[in-house]
């Protein structure tokens, strides 16, 4: 008997090694394709026509839990009046989320896995979607036009501070601790007309990008009222025929490693994106000191980096899985897919569907939207207030 048992085991063992791939149990498929990302997905797919035809392979769901290792990769996260809506560039479909104290509210900036927000009653506040902590700011009065926002750092932080940028050439700042904001005046020596995209914090200067021109202005956001803002023009033997035709929108963006980008995108026949490295001459090391000159250097390749853009904020880190790298994801969707312009073939994309254009005309631009990732959670008082400390003379 025990021979028998011996011999059927051994025979069980065998047929379980000779099993062909495309027989694996579909729940396996589906535990390790919810692991794999761009690249390596699409190599997944293509071991064998079942997978490749496999439900579980084509419509993967965004997994919407902040433990899942997807969320250490930026998902594009919209907010309307009904739902808060994530996209993520491998996975096809959107992900429907709700988050009661979002509803209504317009995303105005992210960063440090946080997002600052607005509603049309002029109040502002922060969240934390991973850990749902909530931080209301002092509203800004209704005679102040807001045109972008950004922080300095998370809210948390005792030196934390909001910087608004208003039409009229106006700014308004304010601290943690502080009650209420404080609005100056932008000495500019003409009218200077800032975007709507967001300002960057910089070695304690503040960047922000002309509305159509392809200026940058710098100033002090910390310096005497009036501020006095330096504009420097884009200059490059491709800016003149870029400012030929009509920008559609323009981004600033900062890397990783501290370097500075602008991006613009120029509406022609065919929808185009510049991208333009910031070469500081003369910059000083210390902080709060403007740069003498800036020269603009066109970027035709990200190397082994991508890039996120969106009216939220933008950052380009490096690229951690296979076939991310070389790439723009951008706040567009097509049949619910994330649509990313790709330097290798100088076209639109999506990971999933085959959709490739030379142009973005039949896609959706998102408007209220940022890339968001969570980040490594503080220890903290999560009932802290903004008010909560008091600065130095108050």
């Amino acid at each position: 008997m025990a021979e028998k048992l011996a011999a059927s085991s051994t025979k069980e063992e065998t047929n379980d090694v000779d099993r062909p791939w495309s027989d694996l149990p579909y729940e396996l498929l589906c535990l390790v394709s919810s692991h794999l990302l761009a690249g390596d997905f699409v190599t997944f797919r293509a071991i064998c026509k079942s997978w490749r035809s496999s439900p579980s392979l084509i419509q993967r769901k965004v997994p919407l839990s902040i433990d899942s290792p997807h969320f250490l990769y930026p998902c594009l996260m919209s907010v309307d009046y009904h739902k808060c809506r994530f996209y993520h560039p491998t996975y096809l479909g959107d992900d429907l989320a709700d988050i009661s104290e979002l509803l209504g509210a317009r995303i105005c900036f992210s960063k440090y896995g946080w997002l600052l927000l607005t509603r049309n009653d002029r109040s502002i506040f922060f969240f934390n979607p991973f850990t749902k902590v909530k931080v209301e700011l002092p509203p800004i009065c209704s005679r102040h036009k807001v045109l972008s926002m950004c922080f300095s750092s998370p809210p948390i932080s005792s030196d934390c501070f909001v910087l608004v940028i208003c039409m009229e050439d106006e700014f308004g700042i304010i601290k943690r601790g502080e009650k209420n904001w404080t609005f100056r005046d932008i000495s500019v020596g003409r009218r200077f007309g800032a975007s709507t995209c967001n300002p960057i914090l910089y070695r304690g200067m503040c960047y922000c990008l002309e509305n159509i021109e392809a200026n940058v202005g710098v100033f002090d956001p910390n310096g005497d009222d009036p501020c006095h803002m330096t504009i420097y023009t884009l200059q490059s033997p491709l800016s003149s025929w870029v400012l030929e035709f009509s920008v559609h929108q323009n981004y600033l963006v900062e890397s990783d490693d501290g370097k500075l980008f602008a991006v613009f995108v120029v509406d022609d026949h065919d929808t185009s994106i510049y991208v333009f490295e910031v070469n500081f001459s003369n910059l000083s090391e210390r902080k709060g000191l403007k740069p003498r000159t800036m020269v603009w250097h066109r970027v035709t390749s990200l190397g082994n980096r991508m890039m996120y853009l969106s009216p939220g904020g933008s950052f380009l880190e490096p690229a951690i899985a296979t076939g991310t790298s070389n790439k723009i994801y951008l706040p567009m969707i097509r049949d619910n897919k994330n649509v990313f312009y790709s330097f290798d073939t100088a076209m639109y994309h999506s990971f999933t569907g085959g959709y490739s254009s030379k142009n973005s005309y039949n896609v959706q631009e998102l408007q209220t939207c940022c890339w968001i990732k969570s980040m490594p959670e503080l220890t903290f008082n999560r009932n802290f207030e903004w008010c909560e400390i008091e600065l130095e003379g108050q």
